[in-house]
C-alpha cells in the first residue's frame, strides 16, 4: 500500500521540485501580504529557520543546473548561453515592466504607499512619480530600486547571468574547483561585509553570499545522476542522521519567541534570550548563518523525501503548488498586483477575514496561470498542427 503513495515519473520535469517551489511561492505570498491569518502561523520559520527565499534560490539553481546541463549534452554552448541569456534578460524586462507599472498606479492617483522602498528618497519617487530626475530613472533601469516585494528579482537576475561561467566551470573543471570559489566569496563577505551593487536588494539579499545557496542548487542539478546514485549508496545511519537534524531544528524553530501564533506553537525548551543569542550568532539570514545552512541542509533532503514518500497524498494540492512552481515569474508578478488590489479592499483585519483572502489570491494567481497556459498550449497546438486537405 505504501509503494502505491510514492511518487512516480511522469514526464521530464521533477514535479516534487515544482512542488516544492510552488510551496515557497506560497509562502512569499502569505508572508508579503503581512496579514496575521491561520496560514501566517506556519509561513515563515515556523517548523525550520528557513524562509522560503533560501529554499527557492537553491531549487532555481537546481533546476537551471539540470535543465541547461542537459541542453549543454544536446545543443552545445550557443544554445546555453541563448537560453541564459533569454531568460535574464526576460527577468530583467519582467523587473523594470512591474516598477514601471506601479509608477503608472501612481500617477493615476492609486495609493502604493505599501509597495515603496525602504529608502526614503525612492520612495518619494513612488509617491509622487513627478518629482523623479534622471538620476532616479538611471537607478530603475540599473534595478537598485523597485517595488520592495519584487525586488529579489533583481538578485536572480544577477544569479542567472552568472550561471554560464558556473557551467563552464562545471563542464571544464568539475564541482570541485566552482564550490571552493563560491565558499571563498561567502566567507569573503562574512568576515568583510560589503555589497557589489548599489542596489537595494542587497540589504537584504547580498549576491556574495546568496550566490552560495545558487552555486549548490547549479551543481546539484547539473550533476542529478552522480548526486541520485551516491544518495543511494548512503548506509542507512545517515537518512536517520539527517531526519534527527531535521527534527531538532523544528523544536528549535518552535521556540522562537518573535514568530506569530498561538501559545501551543511557542515551546520553551529553549529560552527566548538563548534563542536570541543563537539566532542572531549563528541564523541571520541576510548574511545566512552557518546554523541556517545546515538547517536547509538537512530540511530540503527531508522535504523532498516526504514528497517522494507520500506523493498520492499531496498530489492533488498540486493544482496549486504545482503551477505556482512551474510559473514562478507569473506568480511574482500576479501577486504584486495582488498585494495591491488587498491594500485597497474594505475587508475587516480578522484572523479568519485575513486566511480567507490570503487563499483567494494564492486560489486566483494559480488559476490564472493556469488559465494562461492552457491558452498558450492551445495555440501552440493548433500552429503546429498540420493542414488537411479540403474533401472532393
Amino acid at each position: 500500500m505504501l509503494s502505491r503513495w510514492h511518487y512516480a515519473v511522469e514526464g521530464r520535469r521533477d514535479l516534487r521540485i515544482d512542488f516544492l517551489r510552488g510551496l515557497a511561492m506560497t509562502c512569499v505570498i502569505i508572508d508579503h501580504s503581512k496579514m496575521s491569518s491561520l496560514l501566517s502561523w506556519f509561513s515563515y520559520e515556523r517548523f525550520w529557520v528557513v524562509t522560503a527565499a533560501e529554499v527557492f534560490v537553491v531549487l532555481s539553481g537546481i533546476v537551471l543546473g539540470m535543465v541547461y546541463g542537459h541542453k549543454l549534452g544536446l545543443g552545445g554552448w550557443p544554445v546555453v548561453v541563448r537560453g541564459l541569456g533569454r531568460r535574464a534578460l526576460t527577468l530583467y524586462v519582467a523587473f523594470i515592466a512591474v516598477t514601471l507599472s506601479i509608477l503608472v498606479f501612481s500617477l493615476a492617483g492609486f495609493d502604493v504607499h505599501t509597495l515603496t522602498t525602504w529608502d526614503d528618497r525612492p520612495a518619494a519617487w513612488f509617491l509622487d512619480p513627478r518629482t523623479m530626475t534622471a538620476g532616479a530613472w538611471r537607478d530603475i533601469a540599473l534595478m537598485r530600486y523597485g517595488p520592495w516585494a519584487f525586488e529579489i528579482v533583481g538578485l536572480y537576475v544577477w544569479l542567472v547571468a552568472a550561471a554560464v561561467p558556473c557551467l563552464v566551470v562545471l563542464h571544464f573543471a568539475g564541482w570541485r574547483p566552482l564550490l571552493a570559489v563560491s565558499w571563498s566569496l561567502y566567507l569573503w563577505y562574512r568576515l568583510a561585509p560589503h555589497l557589489l551593487t548599489a542596489a537595494e536588494f542587497e540589504s537584504t539579499f547580498p549576491i556574495l553570499a546568496w550566490q552560495l545557496l545558487f552555486v549548490h542548487g547549479l551543481a546539484i542539478g547539473f550533476y542529478r545522476e552522480r548526486v541520485s546514485a551516491f544518495v543511494a549508496r548512503c548506509p542507512r545511519v545517515v537518512p536517520i542522521v539527517v531526519a534527527g537534524a531535521s527534527a531538532a531544528f523544528v523544536v528549535f524553530a518552535l521556540c522562537n519567541p518573535r514568530v506569530h501564533g498561538p501559545l501551543w506553537l511557542h515551546w520553551s525548551i529553549v529560552s527566548p534570550e538563548r534563542f536570541t543569542y543563537l539566532y542572531t550568532h549563528y541564523f541571520t539570514l541576510t548574511s545566512l548563518g552557518i546554523g541556517r545552512l545546515m538547517n536547509l541542509a538537512v530540511a530540503l533532503p527531508v522535504g523532498y523525501a516526504l514528497l517522494t514518500w507520500c506523493w498520492a497524498m499531496v498530489r492533488p494540492l498540486g493544482i496549486i503548488f504545482v503551477t505556482l512552481g512551474q510559473q514562478s515569474l507569473g506568480a511574482f508578478v500576479l501577486h504584486v498586483y495582488g498585494l495591491l488590489l488587498i491594500e485597497h479592499m474594505p475587508y475587516a483585519d480578522e484572523l479568519w477575514t485575513n486566511t480567507l483572502v490570503q487563499i483567494i489570491l494564492i486560489v486566483a494567481i494559480a488559476a490564472l496561470l493556469n488559465g494562461a497556459q492552457r491558452v498558450s498550449h492551445g495555440r501552440r497546438t493548433m500552429r503546429a498542427a498540420p493542414a488537411r486537405p479540403l474533401a472532393v
